[in-house]
């Protein structure tokens, strides 16, 4: 792809925190995967909700991420934070459809969501890189640009 195009705000945030999310995030899912404990697709589905919305106050994972990162005092260069709340938004809906499977008894489904979630925040966590722009370019911004 030749141009890959972000959603983009004025509001920052420290590269490292959307990393520590994504490790929360890999460890909730795994867990979810071995034991098939529904809470936990549904708190992740929320947390997502509640990160998408620009509600992270309400998120106990970015206070999580928070506290790790005032404990450990990292610091890392601000970034966009239009393309996190983007990709938090990809992740709610994601997990909302695991969520839906589970409930409808189409399991193996769910997993295959929740392994994809998995697989785009082991992305994100060890490599930095966010599927959600690639997913912003390819789908919504070739409607944004028919609006505008």
């Amino acid at each position: 792809m030749k141009n890959i195009v972000c959603p983009i705000s004025a509001e920052r945030v420290p590269e490292h925190l959307p990393r520590i999310n994504a490790l929360f995030v890999i460890s909730l899912l795994t867990l979810y995967l071995f034991t098939g404990f529904i809470p936990l697709l549904l708190f992740l589905f929320i947390d997502f909700i509640a990160r998408g919305t620009g509600y992270a106050q309400f998120s106990l994972i970015h206070h999580a991420s928070s506290g790790i990162s005032q404990s450990f005092q990292l610091k890392s260069q601000l970034i966009d934070k239009a393309p996190k709340l983007f990709a938090a938004r990809l992740g709610a809906v994601m997990i909302g459809a695991a969520s839906l499977l589970v409930l409808i008894g189409q399991p193996i489904a769910a997993s295959v969501v929740a392994i994809a979630v998995a697989f785009f925040a082991t992305l994100e966590c060890v490599l930095n890189f966010c599927v959600g722009c690639y997913v912003y370019s390819l789908i919504v911004l070739p409607f944004y640009s028919k609006k505008s």
